[in-house]
């Protein structure tokens, strides 16, 4: 169980946590651990924290907050233990950039944070990380092209509109461009379930399900929900408040934003 030091200070929850809980807030530019008090809190709600412990300066933060100075204390933000938003809050930013880029362009919003996390193109936190977005944009334009080239060439099938569908009239090109595409979505997979185990370890972020499972959890977001699960990603690096999406940029940050590692 863990002991607290009798002080408290004001931050306001990330999420709605369970009493008991622990998780590092920013105040006064150092990074202080907190509980969550008897009865627990909601997303947003500002509440008096029992201090755990000082750990260190800000620059030990794992996700590095702006200056303190430039932020209002009282709302300093947690950057561990949970996600800043929810897994289906994702709808919350339907007017911004992240929601549709991800919904229209996943694969491109995956290049984006795995490259705001300095990953390479398959989600590890190693080797060459300068172009993940570039490589993931162009396999984004292959998989277009290929739908649209099959659609295309299906479109002008002189096939009778009652006719029962069989693998016989699968041509070669089919299936080249379906193991093409199959291939992609596979590999998409796990560069994105490593990414989301990767934040979830380095962050103390518990499974969405499957706890003690590993990266089982990760899976099943990223496969059942990937775009949510991006978004809620990409969303909990920054405070969305201070740094603002940027389609065109590779980490879709501007570039005077902080670094995530």
């Amino acid at each position: 169980m863990t002991a607290t030091t009798g002080e408290t200070v004001k931050v306001e929850a990330p999420s709605t946590l369970a009493e008991g809980y622990t998780f590092d807030a920013t105040v006064n530019g150092k990074v202080i651990k907190v509980s969550v008090p008897p009865g627990g809190v909601k997303e947003g709600e500002m509440f008096d924290a029992p201090i755990v412990t000082a750990v260190a300066d800000e620059g030990a933060l794992a996700t590095p907050l702006l200056d303190a100075a430039s932020k209002d204390v009282a709302a300093a933000k947690a950057v561990s233990g949970a996600w800043r938003h929810g897994l289906f809050e994702c709808f919350d930013t339907c007017g911004n950039g992240v929601f549709w880029m991800a919904c229209c362009c996943p694969l491109i919003a995956m290049g984006q944070l795995l490259q705001r996390l300095k990953m390479n193109f398959m989600g590890e936190p190693k080797g060459s990380y300068k172009n993940t977005c570039m490589i993931w944009t162009v396999l984004m334009a292959v998989l277009v092209v290929i739908e649209s080239i099959d659609s295309a060439l299906n479109y002008v099938k002189d096939t009778p509109s009652d006719s029962v569908f069989t693998y016989a009239e699968l041509t070669a090109t089919d299936y080249l461009f379906g193991i093409i595409s199959l291939i992609i979505i596979i590999f998409s997979l796990v560069a994105l379930t490593r990414a989301r185990f990767f934040m979830r370890e380095k962050w103390g972020i518990p499974a969405d399900c499957c706890e003690g499972s590993g990266c089982l959890s990760d899976c099943c977001c990223a496969y059942w929900c990937g775009c949510c699960a991006t978004i809620q990603m990409m969303r909990h690096t920054h405070d969305e408040t201070q740094d603002r999406y940027a389609c065109g940029s590779k980490t879709g940050l501007s570039d005077d934003a902080v670094d995530v590692v």
